[in-house]
C-alpha cells in the first residue's frame, strides 16, 4: 500500500465557507472529486475533495467535534503535497501555529472556551510530533474540569503521535471520570490497532 502524506490541517475562520476552498482548487486547476457527508454515529465530518488526481488532493472539512472548518492537502509525493500546501496556506490565510498555541494559553480560566481551544490544538497540530502541542494537551489532561480533560483525550485523536500513548494509558486507567476514561481507552485502542507500541 503506497504511503500517503498530509499537510497540517489549516484552521480557517469560523465564517469561512467551502466556496473559499473551492476557489483555491479552481486556481490550482483541480477538479471536484466528491463529497463525504457527515455521519454523526461515526463522528465522521462533512468533507469535500478536489484533486489533480487521486494522488494529490485538497480537502475542505467541517470538524465534527469542534465544528471548525479546515483545509488540508494529501498525496503520495511529499514534495508535491508541501508545495500545494504552501499555496493553499497563502491563499486561505488560516490560523498560524502560534495563534493556535496562544489561544490555548489565553482562555484557560474559561472552561468551555479552553476545552474548545484544546480540541483545536489537536485539530491544527502538524503531522510530525511537536512538543509545544503535546505539552499543552498534557497540561489540559490534568485540568480539574471533566470537559477539559475529555477534550485533551479527544485532541490526541487528530494526529497519530506515539508519544501520546503513555498519556492516554494514564488517563484511561486513572482519571476520576468514567467518561474521560472511556474516551481515553477508545483512542488508546485505536492507537494500538494502528501499530503503536504500548511502552
Amino acid at each position: 500500500m503506497p504511503e500517503y502524506f498530509s499537510s497540517r490541517k489549516f484552521l480557517l475562520d469560523p465564517q469561512s465557507q467551502e466556496k473559499a476552498v473551492a476557489a483555491v482548487a479552481q486556481k490550482l486547476g483541480w477538479r471536484h472529486l466528491g463529497v463525504l457527508p457527515e455521519d454523526a454515529t461515526a463522528l465522521a465530518p462533512y468533507e469535500v475533495i478536489w484533486g489533480k488526481s487521486q494522488d494529490l488532493t485538497l480537502h475542505y472539512r467541517e470538524d465534527f467535534l469542534t465544528k471548525s472548518p479546515c483545509a488540508f492537502v494529501t498525496g503520495s509525493d511529499e514534495h508535491r503535497v508541501a508545495t500545494a500546501a504552501r499555496f493553499v496556506e497563502a491563499r486561505l490565510e488560516p490560523a498560524t501555529v502560534e495563534e493556535i498555541l496562544e489561544a490555548a494559553d489565553t482562555v484557560q480560566h474559561i472552561s468551555a472556551d479552553y476545552a474548545l481551544a484544546v480540541l483545536r490544538l489537536g485539530l491544527g497540530a502538524p503531522e510530525s510530533f511537536d512538543e509545544r502541542f503535546s505539552a499543552r494537551i498534557a497540561r489540559a489532561a490534568e485540568h480539574p474540569e471533566t470537559e477539559v480533560r475529555k477534550a485533551a483525550a479527544w485532541a490526541t485523536s487528530y494526529v497519530i503521535w506515539p508519544q501520546f500513548i503513555p498519556l492516554l494509558d494514564q488517563m484511561a486507567g486513572q482519571d476520576s471520570s468514567e467518561d474521560v476514561r472511556r474516551v481515553a481507552r477508545k483512542i488508546l485502542n485505536a492507537y494500538l490497532a494502528e501499530g503503536g507500541s504500548h511502552e
